[in-house]
């Protein structure tokens, strides 16, 4: 009879309960004794909490998918980073100086002339005269090429004058010498004003094309603008300007923001080499000090090489040490027929999958117009200029002869700002619990504290047990 009685006290603490919870459909059953009303409050909670169950599914799907949605917003700002500035003469090498290694160079380029006999294998010779080129930079210190106190013209950065010490040299597998502005990780310089006067105006001196030993397809320079922290490539990096034009360079920020795991592959910390787990990712860092996937991939382009030919091709940002690099009979019978598949191969595919992309990157988009250059004026200005200097090498002689030699260049910003690119989850956290608890209220009238009713319910019960044994006599 107790056991009776002690299930009846526990059943009449559960119906209770249920008559007063604030969820919908479950009282009425308790308080109706009509087996059709019963029936049709039955058939309702189970349509309502089906298509509950349903829409909360859905919503966890969406919510584990990791989707994204993508802000993008221009933001205008007091000042902003002015980015580096890298230029190269197209012509490499400056013959009219006087050392070992220009005649070297010399030579080798009168002996590639002999190998071309045939006019319709103009293309095979062109590239071997650029393999020839990077071999010969990675194997001398200096390459003979243009200094920057014979090319640069004039400088001004930020309504002032810059100098050639303003540079800092870079060399190129394919260009020689490359001069870089604004260079400096440590010290970034920053503009405040939009217009050419407040970025960087230059015109520089190309020289004069020689048919003898200059065997390039173009002349001019070449220009790359990147974030300070990257080392560009003259791969796939850079825009051509040519001479007897003034080119007006507008920069456009861009700063991308992507989300980390689960949302995507990114790499949060482009410095730290822990952030991810490659070989790859690591020797990218320790060679270029800051990560970025473009730099890895073409690391893992070249060492792909070295795995297939057992030597490296001739990139000064990739290997250093002469001793690595392929010869013209391995660039023949292995380099060219690697590449020409390399595209399609599992090899390139696999690179993607050990460099990932940067969470954070930035880049700039480039509006480019042109104009001729110099004026006729300006050209007597620019030959009166050269003739006052000492120890001048650049012969201007003519208006003709300026313009063929010369060009001008203005990079800057024509508006103090940049657009941020910035990803979002699609569905939050809090998204989801708001989804949960519209869905449990709207179908079934559950709320957070239907669930306290649960373990208030539960609670009673104990208690009822705890007092039903200290009264229950020895």
């Amino acid at each position: 009879m107790k056991k009776k009685s002690l299930s009846k006290e526990i059943k009449k603490i559960i119906c209770d309960n249920i008559e007063s919870s604030t969820s919908h459909g479950f009282p009425n059953i308790i308080r109706n004794e009509s087996i059709l009303v019963n029936s049709m409050w039955i058939i309702c909670i189970f349509i309502s909490s089906s298509y509950c169950a349903y829409c909360l599914i859905k919503s966890f799907r969406e919510y584990f998918s990791y989707e994204i949605d993508t802000k993008l917003i221009f933001n205008r700002v007091s000042q902003v980073e002015f980015p580096t500035v890298t230029f190269c003469n197209k012509i490499a090498t400056d013959f009219k100086r006087d050392n070992n290694e220009i005649e070297t160079l010399k030579k080798g380029q009168t002996e590639s002339l002999k190998d071309l006999k045939d006019l319709n294998n103009f293309r095979d010779f062109y590239t071997a005269i650029d393999f020839w080129f990077k071999r010969f930079t990675i194997s001398v210190k200096n390459i003979g090429g243009f200094e920057i106190e014979k090319m640069l013209l004039s400088c001004s950065f930020n309504f002032k004058q810059c100098h050639a010490s303003d540079f800092k040299l870079l060399n190129s597998s394919t260009f020689g010498f490359c001069y870089q502005f604004n260079a400096n990780s440590t010290h970034i310089q920053k503009v405040s004003s939009p217009g050419k006067k407040a970025g960087l105006s230059l015109e520089l001196f190309i020289g004069y094309n020689s048919k003898k030993y200059d065997f390039y397809k173009s002349y001019g320079a070449h220009l790359f603008i990147h974030n300070s922290s990257t080392i560009p490539s003259s791969e796939f990096d850079g825009i051509s300007l040519s001479t007897g034009h003034e080119t007006d360079i507008i920069v456009n920020e861009i700063l991308f923001k992507k989300l980390p795991k689960p949302h995507s592959n990114c790499v949060e910390d482009s410095y730290s080499n822990v952030s991810f787990d490659s070989d790859l990712y690591r020797e990218t860092i320790k060679l270029f000090k800051k990560y970025g996937q473009k730099t890895c991939l073409n690391l893992c382009f070249h060492k792909n090489i070295f795995e297939k030919c057992g030597c490296y091709y001739p990139d000064r940002n990739i290997v250093e040490d002469f001793s690595q690099v392929c010869d013209e009979i391995i660039y023949d019978k292995c380099y060219m027929p690697f590449i020409s598949t390399y595209g399609e191969s599992k090899a390139s595919q696999n690179c993607f999958e050990k460099c990932p992309d940067e969470c954070e990157s930035v880049k700039y988009n480039l509006q480019i117009s042109q104009a001729d250059f110099p004026t006729e004026f300006y050209a007597d200005f620019l030959m009166n200029y050269d003739a006052t200097l000492k120890n001048s090498s650049r012969n201007f002689s003519s208006y003709k002869n300026v313009k063929k030699s010369t060009l001008a260049v203005n990079v800057y910003f024509d508006d103090i700002g940049y657009t941020l690119v910035e990803e979002k989850p699609s569905k939050t956290l809090e998204q989801l619990v708001a989804d949960i608890g519209g869905l449990l209220g709207l179908c079934i009238g559950i709320s957070f504290l239907s669930v306290a009713e649960i373990f208030d319910s539960i609670l009673k019960i104990i208690l009822l047990l705890f007092e039903k044994r200290i009264v229950q006599p020895k």
